[in-house]
C-alpha cells in the first residue's frame, strides 16, 4: 500500500521534475559548456548504483574541482538535488527514514534521466 501511495505522489511530480531538469540545461547552456554526454551519463549510472545522495553529491563536487563538469552546470544540479531533497520530505512526512531515503533518490534518478535527454536534444539541435 505504501508503495503504491509513493509511485502516486511521485507520478504528480513528474512534470516538475521535467521542468526543473530543462530549466538546469537551458538556463546554464550547458549545451554550450565542454561538457559531454557521458559526464551526465556518469550521474545517471552512478545514480543507478547507489541509494546514497551524499555519494552522487561528492562525485558530482568532485568532477565539478577536476574542471569535467561546468562549475555552473554543477552547482546548479546540486542545487535541484536539494529541491528535490525538500519534495521528499514534503511527500515522506511522518515516514521512516528509509523510506525518505528511498524517495529522494527515485527522484534524482528521475531527474538525471531527464537531465541527459534535454542535454542531448540541446547539443543535437
Amino acid at each position: 500500500m505504501l508503495e503504491t501511495k509513493l509511485f502516486l505522489a511521485i507520478e504528480k511530480e513528474l512534470d516538475q521534475i521535467v521542468q526543473l531538469a530543462e530549466k538546469c540545461i537551458t538556463e546554464t547552456n550547458a549545451a554550450s559548456t565542454n561538457m559531454e554526454e557521458a559526464q551526465f551519463r556518469n550521474f545517471q549510472n552512478l545514480a543507478a548504483a547507489t541509494d546514497s545522495v551524499l555519494v552522487l553529491e561528492n562525485f558530482i563536487a568532485y568532477q565539478i574541482g577536476r574542471k569535467k563538469v561546468d562549475a555552473s552546470v554543477g552547482r546548479r544540479i546540486l542545487q535541484d538535488m536539494e529541491s528535490l531533497d525538500q519534495k521528499a520530505r514534503e511527500i515522506c512526512r511522518q515516514q521512516p527514514e528509509e523510506i525518505l531515503r528511498r524517495l529522494r533518490m527515485e527522484l534524482v534518478r528521475l531527474y538525471l534521466g531527464f537531465l541527459v535527454r534535454k542535454f542531448i536534444a540541446e547539443r543535437k539541435s
